[in-house]
């Protein structure tokens, strides 16, 4: 997630907290405010996993307040209406299941059957159905709920066995990746930055991989068919390095899949048009990509980092990719405000993928 201070009350909790949070939210314009409009048409619901956290909560109350989403809070149901009532809600407003939800019957069979071939038992699918993190999931693969958002208390591997014990990978793809949205200065265009999160030392495969799950990302942020560009230390045969030829090779297998790809590019040509007229003329991304694509996890995640700090961008995510149904993570560091980004992000995930399914455009 990007790093920022933390959000005013995270911990100290009272009425504050939320109350800003509404405030910043229903202030704030540019590519955030878009994304937050279009979940809000969605109409889509978004499991909490750890509704007994006040950031959590915080978060829950903006989303249903603004309209972004209908949370269902996920912890001890007593702590949970503890926990909203500190900060002004109604508990009835929200559904809050238990440790006697009785569809945990149902989460324990699908973990039961994802597993099986791996030598899992009935009374320890039950076990894990249990956990918070693998009730939310269940309740997203069941179709119960269209998202799942957590990591403000569980760690990123937790997330991540939760998703792909319940959920399970996409449809073609067998390769989950993280991705980051990237909110620049005004004036700036969005860009999406893959893998940053999860492959360290990806080969060919998973990095076409990784680049279809980056368009399917960016088309439901965007509603946009994306450009990308397969970023290397070369630009088109520059250099015949072998590590710059596998970029080149990955960008031609994205297009073999009908993306808008090219590749080997540097950055500079990935993203700037006269330099990219210069670097790689009739290049079909032409200095204007929107998805750049890694080599590593190293270069990825450094990357980021460095535009989050000197360019002053807004990193959002981990954004989880290539799995079936949305299921994301967040820092244990987050504060409530980035809560809320990633929620926004998973609505607009599930609307489309249910888009997809419905056979729509």
């Amino acid at each position: 997630m990007r790093d920022t201070a933390p959000w005013p009350g995270t911990t100290g909790g009272g009425l504050s907290t939320a109350t800003d949070l509404i405030a910043q939210l229903a202030g704030e314009e540019g590519p955030a405010a878009l994304l937050r409009a279009r979940a809000a048409r969605a109409g889509r619901s978004v499991v909490l996993c750890e509704g007994e956290d006040e950031r959590v909560v915080a978060a829950a109350l903006g989303l249903r307040e603004l309209g972004l989403a209908r949370p269902i809070l996920l912890g001890d149901p007593a702590r949970v209406r503890e926990q909203i009532l500190g900060q002004g809600g109604d508990p009835g407003a929200f559904e809050i299941p238990g440790y006697d939800d009785p569809r945990l019957t149902a989460v324990a069979a699908r973990i039961l059957e994802q597993r099986i071939h791996k030598g899992m038992q009935e009374l320890a699918a039950k076990e894990l159905a249990s956990m918070p993190v693998f009730h939310g999931a269940g309740l997203v693969a069941l179709g119960v709920a269209d998202a799942m958002v957590a990591g403000a208390v569980h760690s990123t591997a937790e997330v991540l066995r939760a998703g792909l014990w319940c959920v399970g990978p996409a449809a073609g793809i067998r390769t989950v990746s993280g991705s980051f949205l990237m909110l620049g200065p005004e004036g700036s265009r969005p860009l999406l930055f893959a893998d940053c999160a999860v492959v360290v030392k990806p080969d060919e495969q998973q990095l076409v991989q990784i680049g279809m799950s980056s368009a399917d990302t960016w088309r439901a942020l965007f509603g946009a068919e994306p450009r990308l560009a397969a970023l290397s230390f070369s630009t088109h045969g520059s250099s015949d390095h072998p590590a710059a030829s596998r970029m080149a090779l990955v960008a031609e297998q994205l297009r073999e899949h009908g993306l808008q790809a090219d590749g080997e590019l540097q950055v500079d040509a990935a993203l700037v048009e006269s330099v990219c007229a210069v670097k790689a003329p009739g290049s079909p991304v032409a200095g204007r990509a929107d998805v750049l694509l890694f080599p590593d996890l190293q270069s990825g995640n450094i990357a980021y980092k460095l535009v989050q700090r000197l360019g002053h961008y807004r990193a959002i995510g981990p954004l989880v990719q290539g799995l079936a149904r949305p299921v994301f993570d967040l820092s244990r560091g987050c504060d409530a405000s980035e809560i809320v980004d990633t929620a926004v992000i998973a609505v607009l995930a599930a609307a489309n993928s249910s888009s997809r399914s419905e056979g729509n455009p």
